[in-house]
């Protein structure tokens, strides 16, 4: 079971980096042609700013993903620096507990909120906001699941490492 766990965790973060990574490219991308076409052309295309901050939502929820499972929350490194490396995993633990509850209050609320901005669209971009808005709970949902992998794959950083560095789960 906790191999599977491992493996699993593994995919979905790998999963939830590419996307993360393709989302980055296309941020830079909207980026790059706003300030081209504003300095060399004179030109402003109104929406790309708006696509841009929907994409940086999904971004930073998909990161997020990512950041669990290989244990890297700046917060959760430095309150375990401060406890003995003995109870490290306990407060790991504890504190990816209250993330989870987070991720399923924001899961309960952010959900009815997306369903009740789908008939509107986006001024500039004409997108359905039902997109930008479902991001937090499709986000939220991906970090329980994540988080519930990483308890029971044991928070192993240690093949987590490996993982970054090429080797398998």
């Amino acid at each position: 079971m906790q191999a599977f766990a491992n493996r699993a965790a593994f995919l979905l973060a790998r999963a939830s980096e590419i996307l993360a990574t393709l989302l980055l490219i296309s941020v830079t991308a909207l980026n790059l042609t706003q300030v081209v076409g504003r300095y060399a052309f004179s030109i402003g295309f109104s929406w790309t700013e708006e696509l841009m901050r929907y994409q940086m939502i999904w971004l930073m929820m998909l990161g997020s993903v990512a950041a669990v499972y290989r244990v890297e929350h700046m917060g959760i490194e430095s309150l375990e620096s401060m406890v003995a490396p003995r109870y490290g995993a306990l407060v790991r633990s504890a504190l990816y507990s209250v993330g989870a509850i987070f991720c399923l209050v924001v899961l309960v609320y952010g959900w009815p909120l997306a369903l009740r901005n789908a008939g509107q669209v986006a001024p500039a971009s004409g997108i359905p906001m039902i997109y930008p808005y479902m991001a937090l709970p499709v986000g939220s949902a991906l970090l329980l699941i994540q988080i519930g992998l990483s308890w029971f794959g044991g928070w192993d950083e240690q093949s987590r490492t490996s993982d970054a560095a090429g080797g398998k789960a």
